[in-house]
């Protein structure tokens, strides 16, 4: 039983620390060379992309991050355009839904613009909310 727990401990210790982790979304912005390095069909301009995260923190936004497996960091993508790129935001939502809703407003206005609908009950895991621009 304790070699178990052992096992499953240093496992979580080795997942935490070097499992690669989902960069702050404005950090990752403003020091990505990409003139579009988020949802080019949504956002004219990384600055862009950057006032809208900057809006999402506004309304309550714990931590906005984007997505480890929604980066296009190939190296002829970075020659060509300047940087990585990339097309979802997740978002880390306050506990309290007061504070959510909001957020719940921005999300929803934008899954309507891509055709589809935002359900918070079926939608939010782990308290996040996923953003995710085709």
């Amino acid at each position: 039983m304790i070699k178990v727990v052992l096992i499953v401990v240093i496992a979580a210790f080795a997942i935490y620390f070097f499992y690669p982790k989902s960069p702050e979304a404005r950090h990752w912005l403003s020091t990505n060379n990409n003139k579009y390095a988020l949802a080019g069909n949504r956002f004219a301009s990384t600055e862009d992309a950057i006032s809208f995260v900057d809006t999402l923190y506004a309304a309550g936004a714990v931590k906005v991050s984007i997505p480890k497996d929604s980066i296009y960091d190939d190296e002829k993508r970075i020659k060509t355009e300047g940087g990585p790129y990339a097309d979802a935001l997740e978002i880390t939502l306050p506990k309290s839904p007061s504070e959510q809703e909001e957020l719940f407003g921005i999300i929803n206005q934008e899954a309507i613009k891509q055709g589809m609908a935002f359900n918070p009950s079926e939608d939010v895991l782990r308290n996040r909310a996923l953003l995710w621009w085709d």
